[in-house]
Order: C-alpha cells, then sequence, then structure tokens
C-alpha cells in the first residue's frame, strides 16, 4: 500500500514537472497542407513501419522549406497511429530559452513518462 502511494506521489510530482516545462516550451508548426509531400511522408511512415525499434527522425534543410511543417506532420500522423513521439522544435525568436539543453530535457522527460 505504501509503495502504491509512493507511486503515485511520484507520477505526480513529474507530471507536473512535464506540464511546467510543456508550458515552456514551443508547440509543433501547422500540419502541411492537404495533398502536399504525401511522397515524403509515405516514404517516412514506410521506413518507420519497417524498423523493430526506436527511431529518430532528424529534418534538416533551408529556411522556408518546410520542415517545421513536415515534423508536425509526421507527428501527428505517427501520434494517430498510438506510436510514442518526442518532438521539439527550435526559434530563433526563442534562443534563449529553446535551447540544445531545453532539448535534452524535453527527450529526457518523454522518455521518462514511457
Amino acid at each position: 500500500m505504501a509503495e502504491n502511494v509512493r507511486m503515485a506521489a511520484n507520477k505526480k510530482e513529474l507530471d507536473d514537472l512535464v506540464s511546467a516545462f510543456r508550458q515552456n516550451r514551443l508547440s509543433l508548426h501547422k500540419l502541411c497542407m492537404q495533398g502536399t509531400r504525401t511522397a515524403i511522408l509515405q516514404d517516412i511512415e514506410n521506413n518507420i513501419e519497417n524498423v523493430d525499434d526506436y527511431s529518430v527522425i532528424w529534418i534538416r534543410g533551408s529556411p522556408g522549406v518546410g520542415k517545421s511543417a513536415l515534423a508536425a506532420s509526421i507527428a501527428a500522423r505517427l501520434m494517430k497511429q498510438d506510436y510514442h513521439v518526442v518532438s521539439f522544435r527550435f526559434d530563433r525568436t526563442q534562443s534563449a530559452i529553446i535551447t540544445t539543453d531545453a532539448l535534452w530535457c524535453a527527450v529526457t522527460l518523454d522518455l521518462a513518462r514511457l
């Protein structure tokens, strides 16, 4: 009984930390427009389905090419399929708080919840 109470208290503390962190974390961008980037989205989905372990999707490219929209679309698709998704985006307008340290805090918190 005492163990259950301790576990519940630990879970609440972790949930409170995650909630506080998420309030200071940028949300994902808008999704890709309907009918756009369908080939790359399907290719990523197919590659993930063929992996038996955890995957990392790293999106890079020039400014303005749609990386944020692509990431949001991938995350939304995977969450609909009950995948556990850890997502994070950098924003130069918030560079004082959205740092690489914040990235690893987000990953750590999301993995701890998993």
